[in-house]
């Protein structure tokens, strides 16, 4: 984990302010044997990813996992997610953004043989892909929970501006003493209709425990002069909570 730490802080260096720059959030839903599907993307796919960062063709990846506090598996929820970022829209479309192709020029005979026994037995479901659009970001690692937080405000540009300004100077003057180590805002761009959140907001912890005394407001008090109430009056669509069990970054 240190070592991950140490790789985000450079590239959170590198990048500036709009640490994901363009990202996607690809949510799938997988049954069978979990376990197998884990161990494909961690020990495999990663190492796929992992090349296509070295090579620039990606800036950043990562593969996760849904915390549920029931353990009951609900058959209509997502229950792994695939985070995956770029320099711009133009990479994000480019033909090598496809780098899980790469596969057969990355592994072994012996990797890709166990990576298809693996492949029989489970199955990819459902899916939805999402593109977002990094509006302002801070990086000062890599934690073990992360929840995102999706909504869809009366007023996007209000609700932006104020996370740009407001809400970043206090994350930056408070995350060590909430042990928040990433936190972040995107702007959907695709696809768009009625029935998806405007806007991703992402809150990451070194701990479940400083998640959830985070969610129940334990910590310094948050800035007076927010006009959230007024920007994003519903509030939060839904926020869930996902365990990162694998990451591809610049070494």
């Amino acid at each position: 984990m240190k070592k991950l730490l140490s790789l985000i802080l450079l590239f959170s260096t590198f990048a500036g302010a709009q640490v994901y720059q363009t990202f996607s959030m690809h949510f799938v839903r997988v049954e069978g044997d979990l376990e197998a599907f884990e161990k494909v993307q961690t020990m495999y796919m990663q190492k796929v990813a992992q090349n296509a960062v070295e090579k620039d063709d990606i800036a950043f990846w990562a593969f996760l996992k849904r915390v549920r506090m029931d353990n009951i598996d609900d058959e209509e929820i997502m229950n792994y997610l695939f985070v995956q970022s770029n320099k711009d829209i133009t990479a994000m479309l480019s033909d090598k953004n496809r780098w899980w192709e790469n596969a057969s020029n990355i592994l072994t005979k012996d990797e890709q043989e166990l990576v298809a026994a693996l492949q029989q037995s489970y199955e990819w479901t459902a899916d939805h892909r999402h593109i977002f659009v990094d509006e302002v970001s801070i990086a000062n690692g890599l934690g073990n929970y992360i929840q995102f937080n999706f909504a869809r405000p009366k007023n996007l540009n209000g609700f932006i501006s104020e996370n740009q300004t407001l809400w970043k100077n206090y994350f930056s003057s408070n995350m060590k003493k909430m042990n928040m180590v990433n936190w972040g805002v995107g702007r959907h761009i695709a696809p768009l209709s009625q029935r998806w959140s405007t806007v991703v907001t992402w809150d990451m912890f070194e701990s479940l425990e400083d998640l959830m005394k985070y969610r129940i407001g334990v910590g310094p008090p948050t800035p007076s002069k927010s006009k959230m109430s007024t920007y994003n009056p519903e509030g939060f669509r839904s926020s869930v909570i996902f365990q990162p069990l694998k990451f591809a970054v610049k070494q």
